[in-house]
């Protein structure tokens, strides 16, 4: 035999990974993507259909006002940790911060939604496409949920999606 032959011949066989993380991993990112999906569209429809108004109102601030947006919705971030670690230092205030949290999630999910919808649309004119506000909610979750699968760019984007949607909010609404 030649030498490369004994040499291969000498390896261990490759065997499957036994590494859980590998599939926790890959399942975690499908589970994340497919509730990104689920969650946009499911906010985003009710948005479209409890306050119709008050979602074109909030679009229309996150087109014409976008780096306002951004900067009011970091501002709001930034406060709101500051009132969270002040509420959990004095210990009773917890009980106001656990609400406090929630309410924000809440703010943040809802803003995140229409600023998909945003995109959705944006998405859909680039393509001269046609269509409703549930056509551009649609293609504004599929692009959420693209997002939401890339490991880094995800979670740097939806930060910044959650953002300018707490900032248009807190912008229209100041300024309404």
């Amino acid at each position: 035999m030649d030498h490369l032959t004994l040499v291969v011949l000498q390896q261990t066989p490759i065997a499957p990974p036994t590494d859980p993380s590998a599939f926790t991993r890959f399942f975690g990112s499908t589970i994340s993507a497919a509730g990104t999906f689920l969650g946009t569209l499911i906010l985003g429809a009710l948005l479209l259909v409890l306050a119709p108004d008050f979602t074109e109102n909030v679009i229309d601030t996150i087109e014409e006002k976008p780096g306002p947006s951004f900067l009011w919705g970091l501002g709001v971030f930034v406060a709101f940790i500051f009132v969270i670690i002040a509420l959990v230092i004095t210990l009773i205030g917890i009980f106001l911060a656990i609400p406090l949290v929630i309410v924000m999630i809440f703010v943040s999910l809802f803003g995140g939604a229409i600023v998909f919808i945003f995109v959705g649309e944006r998405l859909l004119e680039a393509a001269n496409v046609d269509t409703s506000r549930w056509g551009h909610l649609g293609v504004g979750a599929f692009a959420a949920t693209v997002l939401a699968a890339i490991p880094v760019v995800g979670g740097i984007t939806n930060f910044v999606v959650n953002t300018v949607g707490v900032g248009a909010l807190v912008y229209y609404w100041r300024n309404s």
